[in-house]
């Protein structure tokens, strides 16, 4: 009986007044049923009636015993034994799947809520992230998620790696944000700090080591396959997943943007929002943390890899290639390589340095190393009339380098561009090679051309060279540049400003 029809029973007779055929006739049911109505006090209980008899009942006993033999026997398994026989189950196996939920002991563990203290402990994490096109190069990208586990404070960290030198120097920049260190570090089964095995078994990585002596951190790993343990930064990456980086694909067009949104959600959102486990916002509840001073000195996370120099004095690092000085072809060196610079070193002296990238298959190449490899590749190696132009500076030496590039013969420019230089100048003659490089146009007529354009423009008088007999005499003789104002003393250029027709007089 439903409390429905139990409800308008009572108000028909109690309030209209009808009798039980009235009622009877009226709701389209017997007398004896209005009768049971009435004299029942209170509702009826729809959910009680008579429970039915199933088909699976008189296998139940075989199913328990079935169960306490074998406790993970499937429910297709346990059909299979009780259909046995000619008096077997002739039923559906979804009554044994049902029946088996209600008698199996509970599976799955049973966890329990841990609590931390102020400056306790930090929990750390990968995330993946996706993918980002850096000139032409698509990269994955990671984040790394720290969270102090008392305060919920949050540092993250897009990466393009996860390699050990990327793990070590976010964890230093995540205590550096932090202003200080915890006493605890909890990792699960990473690379780069678990070398084999995992929790109280897991032989940890020589180098994390140093970096958790370095900041006074016990390493807590945890067991392979076993999210939960560190749950906290869990939700820490899940929560940068479905809040920093949903719906932002226009945003995070270059890796610039990953950057920038890795401190501005950090500061804005993620650490002055209301925690659901503390109630509190991290950066409140950040103030009762009780860290450990950073020291000084800063634990040193460049990525260094052994190198051999190729016969192109080139080493490779990273999918790219960089230029090294070429005395140092097929000689070891060692790659010293941060977050933004990739260094040379030879014999404990950097020989190179050059900024990172990020793309592949690049060639990062500096004009001062192809300069000395097109030198080595001529004939005569002591060219000291070269040296000398190289010396006048950065424009001479790009003209230089041109100059190697093309098929012609270099030293005979380089020579006339050092007459050109004892006869004008160092300072005209430069002006001209750097409207020679602008022109793209490297020959040494060409830039005597222009030097002389502009001696005529500023209506300068031609000087006449000298012309010994022995025309290598000149370039051995070493002459400062001669300074007009001694002139001007000699010939008294105060008188000439103020009478000029003095000029004119023989």
């Amino acid at each position: 009986m439903k409390v429905s029809f139990w409800a308008e029973v009572r108000r028909l007779h109690e309030v209209e007044g009808l009798s039980r055929r009235a009622i009877a006739m009226k709701l389209r049911c017997c007398r004896q049923t209005v009768g049971r109505a009435l004299d029942m006090p209170q509702p009826p209980n729809e959910r009680v009636g008579t429970k039915r008899g199933s088909i699976l009942d008189p296998y139940k006993e075989r199913i328990d015993a079935l169960v306490a033999q074998s406790p993970n026997l499937s429910a297709v398994r346990v059909t299979e034994e009780i259909r046995k026989g000619s008096d077997g189950y002739r039923g559906s196996v979804i009554l044994v799947r049902r029946y088996l939920r209600k008698i199996r002991p509970v599976r799955g563990r049973v966890y329990q809520e841990v609590t931390y203290e102020p400056g306790q402990a930090m929990q750390v994490d990968w995330g993946h992230c996706g993918q980002v096109e850096i000139d032409n190069t698509s990269r994955k990208v990671s984040v790394l998620v720290a969270v102090l586990c008392y305060s919920r404070l949050c540092y993250i960290e897009f990466t393009l790696s996860q390699r050990k030198a990327e793990f070590y120097r976010a964890i230093r920049h995540a205590l550096e944000f932090y202003g200080g260190s915890p006493r605890q570090i909890i990792f699960d089964n990473l690379k780069a700090a678990v070398v084999n095995g995992s929790g109280r078994d897991a032989c940890l990585h020589p180098e994390f080591l140093a970096l958790c002596g370095h900041y006074y951190l016990e390493p807590i790993a945890c067991q392979r396959r076993d999210p939960e343990s560190k749950g906290i930064v869990e939700a820490g990456v899940r929560y940068v997943k479905y809040n920093a980086l949903q719906g932002r694909a226009e945003q995070l067009t270059c890796w610039d943007d990953y950057q920038q949104l890795a401190v501005t959600w950090r500061d804005e959102v993620a650490n002055v929002r209301i925690h659901k486990a503390t109630g509190r916002r991290p950066v409140d509840r950040f103030q009762e943390e009780r860290l450990r001073a950073l020291s000084s000195v800063r634990f040193d996370t460049d990525e260094l890899v052994a190198a051999v120099v190729t016969s192109h004095a080139r080493v490779s690092f990273d999918g790219n290639r960089y230029s090294v000085p070429p005395e140092l072809v097929r000689k070891p060196v060692t790659i010293r390589a941060d977050a933004s610079r990739v260094r040379i070193v030879y014999e404990g002296r950097e020989v190179a340095c050059h900024n990172r990238s990020y793309a592949r298959g690049q060639l990062l190449c500096q004009a001062e190393h192809q300069l000395q490899a097109l030198r080595l590749r001529t004939r005569n190696q002591a060219n000291h009339r070269a040296d000398a132009f190289d010396a006048l500076g950065e424009v001479a030496r790009q003209f230089h380098l041109k100059l190697l590039t093309r098929p012609v013969k270099t030293a005979h420019h380089i020579r006339r561009l050092m007459s050109l230089v004892n006869t004008y100048g160092r300072e005209e003659v430069l002006a001209s090679v750097a409207r020679a490089l602008e022109y793209q146009t490297y020959d040494a007529a060409y830039v005597e051309t222009i030097l002389l354009q502009e001696r005529r423009r500023r209506e300068l008088p031609s000087p006449m060279p000298l012309c010994p007999k022995r025309r290598e005499l000149i370039d051995q003789i070493d002459v400062e540049p001669s300074d007009p104002a001694t002139y001007d003393r000699l010939f008294g250029s105060s008188d000439l400003d103020e009478n000029p027709q003095k000029e004119q007089e023989p």
